[in-house]
């Protein structure tokens, strides 16, 4: 079973019932109903600076002189999700969101050394989530520049392979064949998990009856 976390969808859309808005992350991992928990979203991935986290409200604090969130709270929830045996990874992109792209495979492969770096088992001076390291990447990809995806999945992969931890690589294309934006990246890339959206498009479970 796996779910996003980071976006309170209940909260925004119902302002005066805050009882009811998204908890802190380690409150879904207290019973054995999640095994994957996505954390959504990193929206822009400003090839030239620091990617920008939304957590809707969860972590608003930046390091001193940049744009860059950091969320201490969020990572001691991550590991203690991880010492209940969850998988935590990192949501790219959302919908809604023209800023970010990935538009060649140089891009691909800087962003990639970001993301082992700043996310999971590399180092750097700043790190969102602290020592927490991150169980892999998610792509939930639905607009912008695309070309450079399998460079970013392959790049990270070398880093994977020589890791003394699994790490997960999955997406989340439209049911829509083929994704318009994920749709190359499938076929050339090795995907562990598919999560496929049947809510947001023509082929809605809503018309199954059609």
């Amino acid at each position: 079973m796996v779910t996003y976390w980071g976006q309170n969808s209940w909260g925004g859309s119902h302002l005066n019932d805050p009882a009811n808005w998204e908890k802190d992350l380690a409150e879904y991992c207290q019973d054995d109903t999640f095994d994957v928990i996505n954390l959504s979203f990193v929206i822009n991935y400003n090839i030239t600076g620091f990617p920008v986290l939304n957590h809707a409200g969860h972590c608003e604090t930046k390091f001193n002189g940049t744009n860059l969130l950091t969320c201490p709270g969020i990572g001691k929830d991550i590991k203690t999700c991880q010492a209940k045996g969850k998988k935590i990874v990192l949501s790219l992109g959302g919908g809604g969101n023209p800023a970010y792209s990935l538009g060649s495979s140089a891009e691909g492969v800087q962003f990639a050394n970001t993301v082992w770096n700043m996310f999971l088992g590399g180092s750097h001076q700043y790190r969102p989530y602290g020592d927490a390291v991150l169980d892999g990447v998610d792509l939930d990809i639905e607009s912008g520049a695309h070309d450079g995806y399998p460079a970013f999945i392959n790049q990270l992969r070398t880093y994977f392979n020589g890791a003394s931890k699994q790490y997960i690589v999955s997406a989340a294309p439209q049911c829509v064949y083929p994704d318009s934006s994920l749709g190359s990246t499938l076929d050339s890339s090795w995907i562990d998990n598919n999560y496929i959206q049947f809510y947001n498009n023509p082929c809605n479970l809503v018309n199954i009856n059609n």
